[in-house]
C-alpha cells in the first residue's frame, strides 16, 4: 500500500508582503467607497439610519483590516505545505476554522503553469498553477527559479511533453 507522507516543502516568506500590499488595496478601494456614500448622505441628506449603517461598516472594516494585515498573512504563510512527488501533488493550508488537505493525482494533471502578476515580479515570487479537468490549483509564493523547475518536474511527471511548455512560455511573452 502506498503511504502519503505530509507537505513539508513550504512557501516563500516574501508571500506576506505581496498579500499585505494585496489586502492593503482592496480595504483602502473599500474605504473609499465608504467615504463617497457618506458624502451622498451629507449631500442629499438621506435617513439618518443611512448614517449609522455606513459608519458601522466603517468600524468592521477597521477591525478587519487589523486582523487580515498583521494576523492572517503571517499564519497562511506558517501553515502553508506542499509536496510533489512520482504519485501525487500535495496542497496543504488552513486554519483553525477550515484545513484543506488536499491530495492531486499526477495522472489528473492535464497542465501546468507559472504566473506572474506585477507585485510578484516585484518579489521576484511566481505562482504556480496546475489545471485538472475540474479546476486550477494553486500554489503561491514559490521563487521564480525554483517555480520554473517545479513546473518543468510537474510536467515531466505528468506526461506533459516539452514542446508543449515551450510552446506555452512563447505564447506567454
Amino acid at each position: 500500500m502506498y503511504q502519503i507522507k505530509e507537505p513539508t516543502q513550504r512557501i516563500s516568506p516574501k508571500t506576506i508582503k505581496v498579500w499585505r500590499i494585496t489586502d492593503t488595496l482592496s480595504i483602502i478601494g473599500f474605504l473609499c467607497l465608504l467615504g463617497f456614500l457618506l458624502f451622498l448622505h451629507n449631500y442629499y441628506s438621506w435617513s439618518p439610519w443611512i448614517e449609522y449603517v455606513i459608519y458601522g461598516f466603517l468600524a468592521l472594516t477597521a477591525v478587519s483590516a487589523i486582523m487580515e494585515l498583521l494576523i492572517i498573512p503571517v499564519y497562511k504563510q506558517k501553515t502553508w505545505r506542499y509536496e510533489i512527488d512520482h504519485h501525487c501533488i500535495q496542497l496543504k493550508h488552513g486554519g483553525a476554522i477550515k484545513k484543506t488537505h488536499m491530495v492531486i493525482p499526477m495522472d489528473k494533471v492535464y497542465y501546468v503553469d507559472t504566473y506572474q502578476g506585477p507585485l510578484l515580479q516585484k518579489y521576484q515570487l511566481s505562482t504556480i498553477k496546475i489545471g485538472t479537468v475540474g479546476y486550477v490549483h494553486e500554489i503561491p509564493g514559490i521563487p521564480v527559479e525554483e517555480a520554473t523547475e517545479i513546473r518543468n518536474y510537474i510536467a515531466y511527471l505528468a506526461g506533459i511533453s516539452k514542446m508543449d511548455l515551450e510552446k506555452e512560455e512563447k505564447n506567454g511573452k
